[in-house]
């Protein structure tokens, strides 16, 4: 009798400590339609980021790259596990499902909640996150000071690929493409200090193998006009092997999506090679008005080329516009967070006339493209005055030389690299 008493009472504690244990494994998937996203080593404000962290926010993670999410300890709640999901997309991007990859618990370090984890993909990927609080429901603590950094494997060293489109009669002061790829990778080399460079290449649109009848050379390429996809992504990952993993900057004869804009580039598109975000996009002219232009010189393209390339791996403006507001929907960034940039109160004044010169790439996957824009005169103050004004992620034309990029967003460029397979 004892021992069919004590069978019972071990299988109703075993039952017990099972059930208790799968009751805790809940799966709380994103609930907010995904309104914001993140990306690595990013240091600006982001409060809708953390704001909504809980419910639903996303990033892109690369092959075997090393992540560390991180916020401030809530001292009136138990630390929240962080969920992972990763997010799959139908055809034309309106609709979007997920499945749970992570559920992590927290590190407790100097104060702050820390989540590590390694990608597992073997491609550039879409996740989301989740935090799961003591009632197995969303989190309701607070997320302060969110940061989210990564480093990967792969080489701080890139190529570039130059793809002239359409009909190309050189640069306002006489440049032809060879004479502008030498421009360009000298350039580079001389501002991306500590990252290399190694060679550019030269190709041309209407040689594609797989897309080139699409892209005749006697008629100047308006993008956005010429063909629905402003940023030509079909072009990138050039279909050859020393060719693909460079990043392509395609030619075109100007942008005719808004008025004033050199050149465009998502932001953190991390993707050398084919596909969306492949790509970065200069004119060779500025649109001014439905009917007139302004041909570039040189040292204007290959200074639009440096600036969205700066945008391509990660680096915001220094100081945001409006049109960055709009487009990233995050309203807490005035600058971009790294110590050694400056910021200028001025730019947000001029800015208000520029709303149109950013736009989202779909309705679900949010990554804003970052223009390039000609200040022309204006009554908002002097931009040249601007202490930022000679950094090269300002964003407006203006009067002052370029002198490059500091430590920090060179360090951050870096390391975003490194997360990019190339």
């Amino acid at each position: 009798m004892k021992k069919v008493f004590f069978v019972c009472v071990f299988f109703f504690l075993a039952t017990f400590i099972g059930c208790s244990s799968e009751k805790k494994d809940v799966t709380l998937s994103p609930d907010n339609g995904l309104p914001y996203f993140f990306y690595p080593n990013d240091l600006a404000k982001q409060d809708s980021v953390a704001a909504n962290l809980a419910y639903g926010t996303y990033f892109t993670v690369h092959p075997q790259g090393a992540y560390k999410l991180s916020f401030d300890v809530d001292p009136s709640y138990t630390a929240p596990f962080l969920q992972l999901h990763r997010v799959s997309f139908n055809e034309d991007g309106t609709r979007y499902s997920s499945r749970r990859v992570r559920n992590l618990k927290a590190t407790e370090i100097n104060g702050r909640w820390e989540y590590s984890f390694v990608s597992e993909e073997s491609d550039l990927a879409i996740w989301a996150t989740t935090l799961v609080g003591e009632d197995h429901d969303y989190y309701s603590g607070r997320v302060d000071h969110f940061l989210f950094e990564g480093t990967g494997l792969y080489s701080s060293s890139f190529n570039l690929n130059l793809i002239v489109t359409g009909s190309f009669k050189g640069t306002a002061d006489g440049y032809d493409e060879n004479d502008l790829a030498a421009k360009l990778i000298t350039s580079f080399r001389n501002i991306y200090q500590g990252i290399q460079i190694d060679t550019i290449f030269i190709r041309y649109a209407e040689f594609h193998p797989k897309v080139g009848h699409l892209y005749p050379d006697n008629e100047p390429w308006l993008a956005g006009t010429s063909s629905k996809d402003v940023m030509l992504n079909e072009l990138g990952g050039w279909p050859e092997k020393t060719i693909y993993d460079a990043l392509d900057l395609v030619l075109v004869h100007r942008i005719d999506e808004s008025t004033g804009v050199l050149g465009y580039s998502s932001l953190f598109s991390a993707n050398l090679g084919g596909g969306e975000g492949s790509t970065i996009v200069l004119g060779t002219h500025m649109k001014n008005t439905s009917t007139s232009e302004t041909w570039l010189k040189a040292d204007q393209i290959v200074e639009t080329a440096i600036h969205e390339v700066g945008h391509f791996f990660g680096l915001r403006h220094t100081t945001t516009t409006i049109a960055d507001f709009t487009g990233l929907q995050d309203f807490s960034s005035f600058e971009d967070g790294i110590d050694d940039t400056e910021w200028c109160s001025s730019v947000f004044g001029y800015a208000l006339t520029k709303r149109k010169s950013i736009i989202p790439t779909d309705i679900y996957v949010r990554r804003p493209l970052m223009p390039k824009v000609y200040t022309g005169a204006t009554s908002y103050g002097n931009l040249n005055e601007c202490p930022d004004a000679s950094n090269v992620m300002f964003p407006f034309v203006t009067d002052v030389p370029i002198t490059g990029f500091s430590k920090g967003q060179l360090e951050i460029i870096s390391k975003n690299l490194t997360l990019i397979p190339h």
